[in-house]
Formats: structure tokens, C-alpha cells, sequence
């Protein structure tokens, strides 16, 4: 018996040494990282702070309560009794949009007009950054300028017990932006927009099927809301035609033409391709947006554990407000099509275009999205008690993300005007190609145990785009990104963890050629809709820092805690008579 057991001690240092490479690799590729190309920005952001510190990197070792999110399987880890987990992160968002004058943009109609682009009044290149961030307060019911991602995850699991219990609350999909510079070139893409998912009570279990694996299901109870603010402007050869007979006819009478049908100068005189044409403001949720997650962990050995876990799409009705405010001049230029004896009433009638100008029109919006199902799986490997190496691969499906289609419950001028362009998506509904692609994107993360109560983290995330060039806009700015997290986790002796991370995202440049998006700047006819930087090549830069926060402790402690700071509060307690 002891020769089979030192036979099987040498065994298991031989495995253990030929481990070694694949820590080193491991290891690699927290320092190696593939070139930019054009992220999964919104999703699993700012979930958990040992997550953040690990890029991610957690499906087979998951952490803590928000097990609940990567890998429902790993709430078998949590210890037995009752523990609560509360976490706060704060991420720091900061993009900077550059337009440059593209020379080889000959204007509009062939070059017959051509004029200066406004936003390039003091040179060749503009540029602007968000101001802060944008966010959707439940409850409050308001927006703020400020990103913020809470957590907190309460378990129980009964001595001896197979079975582990949990609920949390976090947010898997979060971004939001607003640029407050009333000269940011950003207005005409993107004043302001945020797009979030709130699981707001996630009940989730987990079943250790075997003392080597467990099975974990969550199922969550979601908020979702969006917004956004822009001016907007169509740079198109319509409205440099219009400026050009308006111009034309300024104080030209043609008769009989003019007193049977127009009123002169035509158009009103007409739009520059450039001019804003009205403010557009939407505010949607959905409050009740369920899914759920499936999570396997398999420890076959004390040295190496895998894990998957399968997350649900997430389909949403979205329903709220919009406030559309047109400028004075495509008012004039509305009241044109309604003026005159005889030709224009009868032809706009015919044509289904507006006649008379209205400063705003407000009302019902409504709109389905599709959040992708998300799969992940990993590995981690432990050569040495105080080493842990971690590695995922990741895929979501956002290739569901074919269009955003906003459904009014009026025509709107804008887009019944918007059909002599192009435009087929009808009289009150706002359509956007989107086209956005599947990702696969990969993760490493290393733990090591410095002391019994001292862990510090690395972690490395590649995060690919779902969205393609050619329809990338300022609503959907989501570059590629590298994410560089850093952590440490305390461990005090009467069961409190605190755990501290930092992360730091970045895409230097990324670009986009004047043409190449026909959602930002192409001159195509057909894209009327919209399309509000032709003649420009546009370059971002992308910033992003976050501090996160989580506390873990029993239920007993909580108690204790609570109960020394009511005495300590408690007048009693000032008069020596407690």
C-alpha cells in the first residue's frame, strides 16, 4: 500500500510538472493581445469585482455570489450557512470622436453644390468627448449622468447539504454617454444614449451532483431601458437640390406657373444638406424581461476544474416616449408643400407629403430587441496550492440584432418626407440596419494566494465588436477593446472577504473612412436614413477605467455588526445607562 501510494504521489508531481507549459501560456496571454479591428462593450462590464480583476475569466472558478450570473454550478463553492455579498462599480467612461474633411468628397449633386460643412468652422478636424455617463435609476424614474453598477447576492446552504440557494441582483448589459458640449460634433449621432438590462431578483440553486460536479440554474427577473438624444441633420442631394431652386427663385415670379401652383422662393427657400432639421429624444423599458442560466463545474482533481454555463437571449417589448422639435426652417419648408392655389395642395396630397409645419410632434414609441444568448466555458488549472490559471472562450449570438425599429403612433414629417430619398420603412416607423455579427472572444486570469489571508489577481480580456463597419454610427459606438483588470482579495478570520479590483479598457483608434458606414457618412442616395457625417473620416479613441468593491461576510456577522451600531447610536448608550 505505501509503494501504490508513492507511485501515485509521483504521478501526480509528474502531471503537475507537465502543467508547467500551459501556466506559462497561460500566463502569455496576459501580455500578449491581438491587433484592433473593428466590443462586446455593454456586456459583463460591471458585474463582480474578483470578474473584473480576472477578465473574466471565471467559469471554472466562479465568484461568489455572482456564480449566479457566470456559472450558476459554482454556488456549490459558496460555504455553508448564510452569507451576504454586497458590491458597488463604478465605471469611468471616456470617448473621443474626430471628424476630418474628407479632400476627396466632391460635394453633393456630382459637385453642382458644395459647401462647408459647419462643424468644420475652425479647421479641418473637430473633434468632441462625452461630458460623463448615462444611466436609468429604477424607481426614481430618471436619468443621471453618472454609471454605476451595484450588485448584492445573499445564499444558504444547510450543513451537509447537497443543494446551495442564492439570489442576486446585477446588470449584464450596460452602457450609456452623454457629450453636454452644445458645439460637440457629437450632437448629430449621438446627444446622449444609454441602453441597459437590470436583473433586478435572480432566485438561482445549484446541485452538487457528485463531490466533483455540480449542476446550477438562475433565473432572472430583468428591467431594460433605453434612450436617446441627437440633433439631426440629412446631408443628401434632395436637400441640396432644395437649396439650390430656392435660392434660384427667390423673388422670381413665373407666371402662370407660379400663382397656379407655388408659392416662390421654392422649398421656402430650402435646406442646406447641413442644416439641423429637428431634436429627437426617445426614453423606453420594459419592466419585466426574464431569462435564465444553466452552469456545469467538473473538479475531476484537486488541480484542474472546467466550466460552462449557457445564457439565455433575453427578448424585449420596449415601450415609452418620444419628442420630436423641428427647427423654423424645415417648418417653412413644410408650409411650402401646403401653400399655393391649386398645384401644391393637390400634389402633396398625392404624394403623402406634409403641409403644414408643426414645432413638435410627441407620443407613443415602441420597440422589440433581442439581447444575444450567451455561451462560455473554461478551464482553470492549479499547479501549486498557491497558483490558480484561468482561461475562457466566449461566444454570443448578436448576429439577432439584425435592425432597431422604432414604431410611432403618428407619421412623422421627417420620415414621410424621408421616402423621396430612399427611405421604405413607411410614414411612422424609424428603421436602422444594424447587421451585427457574432463575437468570440477569450480571457485569462491568474490568482495567487500570497498568505492565507491575501489573494492578488491579474486578468486579460479580449472583447471583439458585434458591430460591423459599414453600419457603425455614434448610437452603437462599440469598438474592439483590450481589458487589463488587477485585484486583491482580504480574508478575515470571522468569514468577511473584501475584495478590491481595477480595469482599465482601451481602443487607441479606431476608424472609419469617409463612405464606409452607411449609418455615419456614406453618400449613397438611398441612405437618407441616417446618415449625418458624409465628407468625413471619423477616428475614436476609447477610454475606460472602473473601481469595483464587493464585501462577503455570514449572516451572523451582519447581525452583530447591526447590533453594535444601533447600541452605539442609541441615547442609552451616551448616558452609560445601556
Amino acid at each position: 500500500m505505501g509503494q501504490d501510494r508513492k507511485i501515485k504521489r509521483d504521478n501526480m508531481h509528474l502531471l503537475r510538472l507537465l502543467m508547467l507549459p500551459a501556466a506559462i501560456a497561460c500566463m502569455a496571454a496576459l501580455l500578449v493581445r491581438p491587433q484592433p479591428t473593428c466590443a462586446s462593450f455593454n456586456e459583463q462590464m460591471a458585474i463582480s469585482t474578483q470578474a473584473i480583476s480576472l477578465g473574466n475569466a471565471v467559469t471554472a472558478r466562479p465568484p461568489g455570489h455572482m456564480a449566479i450570473h457566470y456559472n450558476p454550478a459554482g454556488l456549490s463553492l459558496l460555504p455553508e450557512g448564510k452569507h451576504l455579498g454586497m458590491g458597488l462599480t463604478i465605471p469611468v467612461i471616456e470617448k473621443t470622436s474626430r471628424f476630418t474633411k474628407d479632400e476627396n468628397f466632391e460635394g453633393f449633386l456630382e459637385g453642382e453644390y458644395q459647401e462647408e460643412d459647419p462643424i468644420y468652422a475652425e479647421g479641418d478636424t473637430t473633434e468632441g468627448t462625452n461630458s460623463g455617463g448615462r444611466m436609468y435609476v429604477p424607481l426614481v424614474d430618471e436619468t443621471i449622468d453618472f454609471l454605476a453598477g451595484p450588485s448584492l447576492g445573499a445564499s444558504s446552504r444547510s450543513p451537509g447539504s447537497r443543494w446551495t440557494f442564492a439570489i442576486g441582483n446585477y446588470a449584464p448589459f450596460a452602457v450609456g454617454l452623454v457629450h453636454g458640449d452644445k458645439d460637440d460634433p457629437t450632437r448629430y449621432g449621438g446627444k446622449s444614449v444609454y441602453w441597459q438590462h437590470l436583473v433586478y431578483a435572480a432566485p438561482a440553486a445549484s446541485y452538487e451532483v457528485t463531490p466533483s460536479l455540480s449542476m446550477g440554474l438562475s433565473v432572472g427577473m430583468g428591467q431594460t431601458a433605453m434612450g436617446a438624444e441627437l440633433d439631426m441633420r440629412t446631408p443628401h442631394d434632395l436637400l441640396a437640390l432644395s437649396r439650390i431652386l430656392g435660392d434660384a427663385t427667390e423673388g422670381m415670379m413665373i407666371p402662370p406657373f407660379t400663382q397656379l401652383y407655388y408659392d416662390e422662393p421654392f422649398f421656402g427657400g430650402g435646406l442646406s444638406p447641413y442644416d439641423k432639421l429637428a431634436t429627437l429624444q426617445l426614453d423606453m423599458r420594459s419592466d419585466f424581461s426574464p431569462n435564465y442560466n444553466l452552469g456545469l463545474l467538473y473538479e475531476p482533481w484537486d488541480w484542474i476544474s472546467l466550466g460552462a454555463v449557457y445564457q439565455s437571449p433575453i427578448k424585449v417589448y420596449l415601450h415609452g416616449s418620444y419628442q420630436i422639435d423641428y427647427t423654423e426652417g424645415w417648418q417653412n419648408f413644410v408650409d411650402w408643400f401646403g401653400r399655393g392655389p391649386l398645384g401644391t395642395r393637390r400634389l402633396s396630397a398625392m404624394l403623402d407629403l406634409p403641409t403644414s409645419g408643426v414645432p413638435s410632434q410627441s407620443g407613443v414609441v415602441t420597440s422589440e430587441i433581442e439581447f444575444p444568448q450567451r455561451a462560455q466555458m473554461g478551464f482553470k488549472l492549479q499547479p501549486f496550492e498557491f497558483l490558480r490559471l484561468m482561461f475562457d472562450l466566449k461566444w454570443a449570438d448578436w448576429s439577432v440584432l439584425e435592425r432597431d425599429k422604432y414604431e410611432f403612433d403618428q407619421s412623422i414629417q421627417l420620415l414621410r418626407v424621408a421616402k423621396f430619398g430612399g427611405y421604405a420603412g413607411g410614414n411612422s416607423t424609424l428603421v436602422i440596419e444594424r447587421n451585427f455579427e457574432d463575437t468570440l472572444d477569450w480571457a485569462a486570469g491568474l490568482e495567487l494566494s500570497v498568505t492565507d489571508w491575501l489573494d492578488l489577481r491579474l486578468g486579460y480580456e479580449w472583447r471583439e465588436s458585434s458591430v460591423p463597419d459599414e453600419n457603425y454610427d455614434l448610437l452603437m459606438a462599440l469598438p474592439d477593446l483590450h481589458s487589463y483588470g488587477a485585484g486583491l482579495g482580504i480574508h478575515f478570520a470571522n468569514g468577511v472577504s473584501i475584495d478590491i479590483a481595477g480595469a482599465y479598457l482601451v481602443n487607441e483608434s479606431y476608424e472609419i473612412k469617409s463612405g464606409e458606414s452607411q449609418n455615419l457618412n456614406s453618400p449613397d442616395f438611398a441612405n437618407i436614413v441616417y446618415n449625418p457625417y458624409v465628407g468625413s473620416d471619423y477616428e475614436q479613441e476609447t477610454y475606460t477605467y472602473m473601481g469595483s468593491i464587493t464585501t462577503t461576510m455570514p449572516f451572523s456577522v451582519l447581525g452583530d455588526m447591526t447590533r453594535s451600531i444601533t447600541r452605539f447610536l442609541s441615547p442609552l448608550h451616551w448616558y452609560g445607562l445601556d
